[in-house]
C-alpha cells in the first residue's frame, strides 16, 4: 500500500461523510426510542396471544429473507464503492432481478408450508391466514435490504436510519395500531408488515434515484458479476451465523436457568444493545470507505478515515457507559421486582461492548478488502467459543457469567479481526492524533471515580449525580482543549 499523503478532497470527504453520519445517527435514536413504545401499544391492543404468533411469523420471515438475500444485501455495499465513476449501477440489476425471484420464490414456500405448520404449533386454524399475508410483504423487504445497501454504499447513512429503521421497523407496530383503531382487528399485524414494507421499499427506490446517476449501457445488463457473487456467498453465510449468534446466548441461558432468569437476560441484552449500537451504526459507511480505499491504496488515508471512525464511536459510546454505571442500580427496579439482578451483568457486557467499539472496526477492513469467506470463518469461531463459554460460566456464576461469556467471545473475536487487519494492510490504521483523545476519556473516567469517592459519604444520590457531572465536565474540557490546541487535527 502506498504510503503517499492522502488526496486532501478525499481525506476531507471521508471526514465529513463521518461527521454527518454521526449526526444522522443522533437523530435516530429518537426513531429508535419509538419503536419500543409503539410496540408497547401494539402489545396492549392486540393482546399477548396474537402478538406472539406475529413475532414467531416475524422471526420465521426474517431467517428467510437472510437465505433469499444470499448475502447479496451486503456484497452491494461493499461493490458499488469499488465502481469507477458513472458506473456505480453495474451488476446491480442483476442483483435485483436475483433477490425478486428469490424473494418470490420464498414467499410462496412460507405461504405453502409455513403458514399450515405455524398453525399446528401453536393450536389455532386463524393463525396460518396472518403469516400468509406477512409473506406477502417479503418480497418489499428483500428488495428494500439491497436497495438500502446500495445506497450505504454510497455513504447515505439516511437509507439505515430514516428508511429501513424508520418506514420499515417504526412504521410496522403504527400500522398495527392505526389498522387496531380502524376496525381491523384480525390480521392487522400482518398487514401492517406488509404496508411498512411496501413504504420502506417506495422510500428505498426514491433515494436510490437520488444516489445513483442515471444507468450507463454497460450497467443495463441483468448478469450478477462473479466477484460479487464470490463475494455475497460467504456473506451470506456470515450472516446465518450472525443470526445464530445473536441468540445463542439467550437459548443458553433458558436451557440453564429458569424464565424469570430468561426475562432479566433480556433486559440485560437490551441495554446493552445502546451500547453496542453504536458500532453498529458506523459499519455501513466505514466499509464503504475501506472498500473505496483498497481499490485506489492510500495508507494515510485508511489512517485518518480509521482513526477518525474510532474515536466517533469511543467518544458516543463512552458517556452512554458512564450513564450506566452512574443509575442504572435507579433505572432497572423500574421495571419491576427482581430486575435489578440485571444491574452487573449490564455494567459487564457494556465494558465488553466499548472494547469491542473500539476494536471491532478493524473487522470492516478484513470485509473492506473482499475477504468475506474469512470474515465468515471468524463468526463461526466466535459461535463455537461463546457456546463452550455459556456452558461453563453460567452455572455457577449466572447472568454475571452470561455476560462474561458473551463478552469474551467477542473479544476473541476482536483479536481475530485485528490481526488479519493488521496483516492485510500491513500497518497500525492509527494516527497519533487518536492518542489525546483517549487521555482525555481516561481522564474524565478518572475524575468520574475520583468524584464518586468524595462524594459518596454525602450520600448515594450525591456521589452518582456529582461523578456522572464529573465525567461530562471533563470530558467536555478536554475536548475544547484539544479542537484549540489542533483545530485543523481534531478528529470529533
Amino acid at each position: 500500500m502506498s504510503a503517499g499523503a492522502p488526496s486532501p478532497t478525499e481525506q476531507e470527504r471521508d471526514a465529513r461523510d463521518l461527521r454527518r453520519g454521526t449526526r444522522i445517527n443522533l437523530l435516530g435514536y429518537a426513531l429508535r426510542l419509538l419503536y419500543p413504545l409503539l410496540t408497547g401499544v401494539v402489545v396492549v391492543l392486540y393482546g399477548r396471544h396474537e402478538f406472539g404468533l406475529f413475532v414467531t411469523a416475524q422471526a420465521a420471515l426474517l431467517v428467510t429473507l437472510r437465505v433469499c438475500l444470499a448475502g447479496l444485501d451486503k456484497a452491494v455495499l461493499w461493490w458499488v464503492p469499488r465502481q469507477p465513476e458513472g458506473e456505480e449501477r453495474r451488476g446491480l440489476a442483476g442483483a435485483l432481478l436475483w433477490v425478486l425471484c428469490g424473494s418470490t420464490l420464498a414467499a410462496a414456500a412460507v405461504a405453502a408450508f409455513g403458514a399450515p405448520w405455524l398453525a399446528a404449533w401453536s393450536g389455532d386454524p386463524a393463525a396460518a391466514a396472518p403469516l400468509r399475508w406477512m409473506a406477502l410483504g417479503l418480497v418489499p423487504m428483500a428488495l428494500m435490504e439491497l436497495l438500502v445497501h446500495a445506497c450505504l454504499g454510497r455513504r447515505r447513512l439516511e437509507a439505515q436510519v430514516f428508511v429501513k429503521e424508520g418506514l420499515g421497523a417504526v412504521a410496522l407496530p403504527a400500522a398495527g395500531a392505526l389498522l387496531y383503531l380502524a376496525g381491523v382487528r384480525e390480521g392487522g399485524l400482518a398487514w401492517g408488515f406488509v404496508f411498512a414494507n411496501v413504504a420502506a421499499l417506495a422510500g428505498a427506490a426514491w433515494l436510490f434515484r437520488r444516489s445513483f446517476p442515471a444507468a450507463a449501457p454497460a450497467d443495463a445488463g441483468w448478469s450478477v458479476p462473479r466477484p460479487l457473487v464470490r463475494y455475497a456467498l460467504p456473506m451470506g453465510l456470515m450472516e446465518l451465523l450472525n443470526s445464530a449468534l445473536l441468540r445463542l446466548d439467550v437459548l443458553v441461558v433458558a436451557a440453564l436457568t429458569d424464565p424469570g432468569t430468561v426475562g432479566v437476560w433480556g433486559v440485560v441484552v437490551q441495554l446493552g444493545n445502546a451500547v453496542r449500537s453504536v458500532r453498529a451504526a458506523f459499519d455501513p459507511l466505514v466499509l464503504a470507505i475501506v472498500s473505496q480505499i483498497h481499490v485506489r491504496p492510500d495508507a494515510a488515508r485508511l489512517r485518518a478515515a480509521f482513526s477518525r471512525a474510532t474515536a466517533l464511536v469511543l467518544a458516543t459510546q463512552a458517556p452512554i457507559y458512564a450513564f450506566l454505571i452512574a443509575f442504572v442500580p435507579w433505572l432497572l427496579p423500574l421495571l419491576g421486582e427482581g430486575y435489578d439482578a440485571a444491574a452487573t451483568p449490564v455494567l459487564v457486557l457494556c465494558a465488553f461492548w466499548v472494547l469491542h467499539g473500539a476494536f471491532g472496526l478493524h473487522g470492516l477492513i478484513v470485509l473492506g478488502y473482499g475477504r468475506s469467506g474469512l470474515a465468515a470463518a471468524n463468526v463461526g469461531a466466535t459461535l463455537g467459543a461463546e457456546a463452550l463459554l455459556l456452558l461453563l460460566l453460567v452455572p455457577p456464576f449466572g447472568l454475571v457469567g452470561a455476560a462474561l461469556a458473551v463478552g469474551l467471545a467477542f473479544t476473541m473475536q476482536n483479536a481475530l479481526w485485528t490481526l488479519q487487519s493488521r496483516r492485510l494492510t500491513g500497518d497500525w490504521p492509527y494516527e497519533p492524533a487518536l492518542r489525546p483523545l483517549l487521555l482525555a476519556l481516561a481522564a474524565a473516567a478518572g475524575a468520574m471515580a475520583l468524584a464518586w469517592l468524595v462524594a459518596w459519604p454525602a450520600g448515594e444520590a450525591t456521589a452518582r449525580v456529582g461523578a456522572f457531572g464529573a465525567f461530562l465536565l471533563t470530558a467536555v474540557v478536554g475536548w475544547l482543549r484539544l479542537r484549540q490546541e489542533a483545530p485543523h487535527h481534531a478528529l470529533l
